[in-house]
């Protein structure tokens, strides 16, 4: 008898152990995808900034950034909304993940 509930709290703590594994993997990609998502944004931000401290306007669209000032996105991860307002006000971009994350 009591060696089958020893064995059964060991299970038990056993499977929590592996549930809080998983949560805590689940969050690191979670902060991972995240920061991914920033860095995206970011490099388009400056690349902007960048054209518009050479060229005096910021660019109506992310395809004058790749082809005048190296940007590179992986397209096949990544969906950009950009929003131009005016040649002098700062684009609203936003990063999404393709596939629906």
């Amino acid at each position: 008898m009591k060696h089958s509930i020893r064995l059964i709290l060991q299970l038990l703590v056993f499977v929590c152990m592996l549930v809080i594994f998983a949560i805590g993997f689940q969050k690191t990609d979670t902060t991972v995808d995240e920061k991914d998502l920033d860095r995206v944004k970011q490099a388009i931000q400056k690349a902007a900034l960048e054209c518009y401290s050479t060229e005096g306007f910021y660019p109506e669209d992310v395809s004058y950034l790749k082809e005048h000032y190296g940007l590179y996105l992986q397209e096949d991860l990544y969906k950009v909304r950009y929003e131009y307002v005016g040649s002098n006000i700062m684009p609203e971009t936003s990063v999404y993940r393709k596939g629906g994350n």
